[in-house]
């Protein structure tokens, strides 16, 4: 006599049920690990734009309080200004001997400063314009690899008591695993004033 064994085989029914509740999960499990990882990014861009704002602050104020400010720069040119109003994107501090300079760069090797007719560029996501400080013995970067600057302007009003006013936008560097929307999302307005209590005008 012989036993004939019954052979279970899934019809094509259950395998398409079965891939779509299997693609159904994965689909699920990926979103939830796609926002996770924004969500992290995010979370360290703020925290590096934060420490950013802080370090670039505490140096130029301190740089003030010590040194003074001798002059503002407009781009590449030699003005001098003394009345109210007009901005500038470089900063000096200190005597022609032992003077410091504050500026925006695109230049990671020499650290030169942007041209005037360059200087929209740090407008554009591709390029990531950071702030440098040139002390004469040195150009040192005052921002790292995680931001970019836009806009940096300095201000001086004089009044009864004069202002220093600090004006920037950081945002996030260019990286490949950053995306567009997360760098335009995550841009940071910042403006400080530092008053002549703190700073004493030449």
């Amino acid at each position: 006599m012989k036993i004939l064994k019954n052979n279970i085989w899934f019809t094509l029914v259950e395998i398409i049920v079965a891939i779509t509740i299997f693609m159904i999960v994965m689909v699920s499990v990926l979103q939830i690990f796609w926002i996770s990882v924004n969500i992290t990014n995010k979370v360290d861009i703020n925290r590096q734009i934060q420490e950013n704002i802080k370090n670039l602050t505490e140096d130029i104020s301190e740089n003030i309080r010590k040194n003074k400010i001798s002059w503002l720069k407009n781009e590449i040119t030699d003005n001098y200004k003394t009345d109210s109003k007009t901005k500038w994107v470089i900063l000096k501090t200190g005597t022609w001997v032992l003077e410091n300079k504050y500026y925006l760069s695109l230049d990671d090797k020499n650290y030169s400063i942007i041209p005037k007719s360059d200087i929209w560029k740090c407008l554009e996501l591709k390029n990531n314009c950071f702030l440098v400080k040139d002390d004469w013995i040195r150009a040192t970067r005052l921002t790292n690899s995680w931001v970019a600057i836009e806009n940096l302007q300095f201000e001086i009003l004089w009044e009864k008591i004069k202002r220093l006013i600090i004006t920037f936008t950081m945002r996030p560097a260019t990286k490949k695993w950053i995306n567009a929307n997360l760098i335009k999302n995550s841009k940071v307005y910042f403006q400080t004033t530092l008053s002549e209590r703190f700073i004493k005008m030449k």
